[in-house]
């Protein structure tokens, strides 16, 4: 049962990383933490969205976007992650929790609805600075890096192509970095080595999925099947915080 809902989870969040260049942590944790100890599932979380980053990103479509596009978010992420990893210890992970949760599920129902706001989709590098620092910061306190950045370019009103660019190579970066710090703090140990393998069977193929059905949805598909996920994972964790 316990392998069983392991793949469900890893399954279902590949393709959806795929798909959107974010929320894999967010959709394994939410079959994970029934199965899993904290103490295993967060370092293959990171693991598997790093893993699926890679397998999409070599089937992705070649492109014009500049990297300037998502450097502002991906300099500012980096310095915002220690500063997550420092306060993991003195925030109460509960209250982190509902607080965020809270916040996607009042903020989803705000952009899908809300009318459109030229002087945000107007800021620029500065703005889009605070968000990546703010997200960095998520990312070292429990792997939430692509909430407020997904939200934030959704607001902007960024074409699909470009929301997608900035979240991907954002998310993969900060990712990445979790992943060394967990290596040299000695996160990651011979017990995750079954559950690693697994992953890199199960998570591949719906990864690869993901990254081509992108380009058969429009941009209406897009912003609702994002915020659906953004506003499921505010529910998920609100809940996971009082149970």
């Amino acid at each position: 049962m316990i392998w069983l809902v392991f793949c469900m989870g890893a399954i279902i969040a590949g393709f959806v990383q795929g798909l959107t260049g974010f929320a894999f942590a967010l959709i394994a944790m939410s079959f994970w933490i029934w199965v899993l100890p904290v103490q295993i599932a967060a370092p293959l979380v990171v693991f598997a969205s790093l893993w699926s980053h890679f397998i999409s990103l070599s089937k992705e479509q070649k492109h014009t976007l500049p990297f300037s596009l998502v450097k502002p978010y991906l300099i500012a992420g980096l310095i915002g992650v220690p500063l997550g990893t420092l306060l993991l210890h003195y925030i109460d992970q509960n209250l982190f929790k509902m607080i965020l949760g809270f916040f996607l599920m009042l903020w989803c129902p705000t952009i899908y609805f809300a009318p459109e706001l030229p002087h945000i989709q107007k800021m620029g590098n500065m703005a889009d600075s605070s968000i990546g620092f703010l997200g960095g910061i998520l990312g070292g306190l429990g792997g939430f890096c692509g909430a407020l950045p997904s939200a934030w370019v959704m607001l902007k009103q960024l074409p699909k192509q470009q929301q997608r660019y900035v979240l991907r190579h954002f998310n993969f970066a900060i990712q990445f970095f979790t992943l060394l710090v967990y290596i040299v703090q000695g996160t990651i140990n011979t017990n995750h080595l079954p559950y690693i393998l697994v992953l890199m069977m199960s998570v591949s193929l719906p990864a690869i999925l993901g990254a081509q059905l992108f380009y058969k949805i429009s941009e209406i598909q897009f912003k609702r099947i994002v915020l659906s996920l953004l506003f499921a994972s505010g529910v998920f964790l609100s809940l996971s915080a009082l149970i």
